[in-house]
């Protein structure tokens, strides 16, 4: 038994190492064949160059400044390909000018919101005898119906101090609040009817009730025209129901934010759009407003440093908000709106790119949280509002946000200010902001003129023919706006660099430096595949033939 082992392992090692020099011979052959299929392959490309590799006659050097040739070619043309391909990935888009021009028909009347820079009427609310009051606080040795009688009023000392000043105070005892400071504040502020005199739409008295609506805004409560309702801007099931930030009750009729408006020429059917569209001028403006305000009940420690009105333009489909650009009304004066639109339409070849590469969102490209309509004003508020709340634990009033009792009071307002200003800072970095244009988006803007406007004085000379002498301490404005132009220039985004274009400056480039074609690209494919693995197979059935005869011959 030990011998026939001992003669066994010899028999069995020979078996090994004759598997491995068969392996390692098929593998040299492998490495040859490939070789070979690569002189084929240069001698019989397309390819311009690369054949001179090949080439029977030729000196090394010969051979050698053609290997160098075409790898100095390959690698230029792709340099070239990759800048080609930064452009189309990183610039796909340009903007131009539309042919034609946009009639102000086409597009809906902008949204107008009025804010009165009296903010508190002393007939509601004295706020001076207040603030005289409780400056320096909490007073020493007050009884317990008294501290009652204190801490109510200080509340709505605190509350109207939101919008009657515009710095820090440190003196509040609360750092949160609920839904009645909106209560107070709306209670303090003029009514439509106290700011507004007469409004006329399109030659059409009505009174300013059926036409503007309360809207809450960081300037406190202001006076829209022509937003989308409170149900078409918000979706009411996310956001808290403890108040309202704007009493818009007028749906959707007729009109749409992708396509526009829906309805034919016909007068009687253009009656019932909401939001109103715009006009051509015609004899008188759009919208004439007479403003006014009463002297008398006008609380002049509140917002003292302002006066007037300031009035705000936006798309009907933003929420209505106060901004650091704005038009001033002031009394005595006729301030005079003429609108012009800017126009900013995308076109639908661009929607399978992604919103970073085309710099727009489409409307199904982003869901906001609170707002059923993606705009960009509409996401920059959603957005300082989810940033104020997470790093002071409480918004503005004004700001939309899930949880009704937990509003910022005026101790709060430092921490509200430095988060807008982070925010703006740092929005990018931001991952809940990120608020790129709509990519079909109307903005508007106006030039205004000013000129004397004396009703008062007006209706003194009346008095004064009638023999009356009754005191009047209003003091009046007058606000007209309307469309500079029947149309306007618009602008289109579109495809500057699409597929089509990539792959023939790539074509073109590979052309140009190596005579490269679609049939070069099939060459290729075709020696690295299909070409090799017919080569290789006919190598091993040749080597199992080979195999087969020797194992015959024995």
């Amino acid at each position: 038994m030990e011998k026939e082992e001992e003669e066994g392992v010899p028999g069995e090692f020979g078996k090994v190492c004759h598997i491995k020099k068969q392996r390692s011979e098929r593998r040299k052959r492998q490495k040859l064949l490939i070789i070979e299929l690569f002189f084929d392959f240069a001698k019989n490309t397309t390819l311009h160059g690369l054949r001179y590799i090949n080439e029977v006659g030729l000196t090394v050097i010969e051979k050698v400044f053609w290997a160098l040739t075409f790898v100095a070619s390959v690698v230029l043309c792709f340099i070239l390909i990759e800048r080609v391909w930064h452009k189309w990935w990183y610039s796909p888009v340009i903007v131009s000018f539309n042919e034609k021009m946009v009639p102000v028909g086409e597009v809906p009347f902008p949204s107008i919101t009025i804010c009165p820079q009296w903010k508190c009427k002393t007939s509601a609310y004295n706020y001076t005898d207040k603030r005289i009051k409780y400056r320096k606080g909490r007073p020493k040795n007050i009884s317990e119906i008294d501290n009652e009688t204190y801490s109510n009023e200080r509340i709505l000392l605190e509350d109207a101090y939101l919008v009657c000043e515009k710095f820090h105070w440190d003196l509040t005892e609360r750092t949160r609040t609920n839904k009645t400071v909106v209560d107070h504040i709306i209670r303090m502020a003029p009514k439509i009817n106290e700011a507004m005199a007469s409004c006329r739409w399109r030659g059409s008295y009505k009174p300013c009730k059926r036409y503007f609506t309360e809207v809450l805004t960081r300037e406190g409560v202001c006076f829209n025209f022509n937003a989308l309702s409170y149900n078409d801007i918000f979706k009411t099931k996310r956001i808290q129901h403890d108040y309202k930030y704007l009493n818009s009750t007028t749906p959707v009729n007729k009109w749409d934010i992708i396509s526009g408006y829906t309805t034919s020429e016909n007068v009687t059917e253009k009656k019932n759009e909401y939001p109103r569209r715009g006009r051509e001028n015609g004899a008188n403006p759009d919208l004439e407003i007479v403003l006014l305000e009463d002297s008398a009940d006008i609380d002049d420690s509140c917002n003292s440093l302002s006066n007037g009105w300031k009035i705000y333009l936006q798309h009907p489909a933003d929420l209505p908000q106060s901004s650091l650009y704005y038009y001033a009304a002031i009394a005595k004066q006729v301030t005079s709106l003429a609108l012009k639109f800017s126009i900013l339409n995308t076109s639908e070849s661009l929607i399978n790119y992604k919103p970073e590469q085309r710099q727009c969102y489409f409307p199904k490209d982003r869901d906001l949280k609170y707002f059923a309509m993606y705009t960009p004003d509409n996401c920059q508020l959603e957005c300082l509002s989810l940033y104020t709340y997470e790093k002071c634990k409480c918004v503005w009033f004004h700001m939309p946000h899930d949880n009704g009792s937990e509003i910022c009071t005026a101790s709060q307002q430092k921490c509200v200010e430095t988060a807008q200003d982070e925010l703006a800072s740092n929005n990018l970095k931001y991952g809940k902001c990120n608020c790129l244009p709509s990519c079909d988006s109307v903005h508007y803007d106006a030039e205004i003129l000013k000129t004397e406007f004396d009703l008062q004085k007006y209706n003194n000379s009346i008095k004064m023919i009638h023999n009356q002498t009754l005191q009047d301490n209003r003091r009046y404005s007058r606000l007209e706006i309307y469309f500079k132009e029947p149309r306007f220039v618009s602008m289109r985004r579109s495809e500057l660099f699409g597929l089509t274009d990539f792959l023939a400056n790539c074509g073109g480039l590979l052309g140009l430096f190596l005579g490269f074609s679609f049939l070069s690209l099939v060459e290729i494919f075709y020696f690295c595949t299909l070409r090799l693995w017919c080569t290789l197979k006919k190598d091993m059935k040749k080597e199992k033939k080979i195999l087969k005869e020797s194992l015959y011959k024995k």
